[in-house]
């Protein structure tokens, strides 16, 4: 009897780490996301292109960023998928919106 209850307990813990684990690396991805289009959105607004394509490269695997330079600042939208293990992926996305730094514009 205590071999069963001891193994099913087994086998719930390691589900309950696996879910936490995956909300843990689901965070960090989302994070990530948030990070690139802060940085890609600033640094596009003050006109530095070597700093846009190194945060750009900072970007989460398979990301797309798109940038919108848009009246007085520049908008930029980052989506990445995130997939763990072989379950189905789920797109997380992020946006930053930055004003162009004086003398700098569209």
């Amino acid at each position: 009897m205590v071999t069963v209850e001891l193994a099913i307990g087994v086998v719930a813990a390691t589900l309950v780490a696996a879910f936490l684990t995956s909300l843990t690396l689901l965070g960090v991805a989302q994070a990530a996301c948030a990070e690139t289009a802060s940085q890609v959105a600033r640094q596009t607004a003050r006109g530095d292109d070597a700093a846009v394509r190194e945060a750009e490269g900072r970007a989460p695997a398979g990301a797309v960023v798109e940038v919108a330079r848009d009246g007085p600042g520049v908008s930029v939208r980052v989506t990445a998928p995130f997939r763990l293990l072989s379950l189905p992926a789920v797109e997380l996305s992020a946006a930053a919106w930055a004003a162009y730094e004086p003398g700098i514009g569209p």
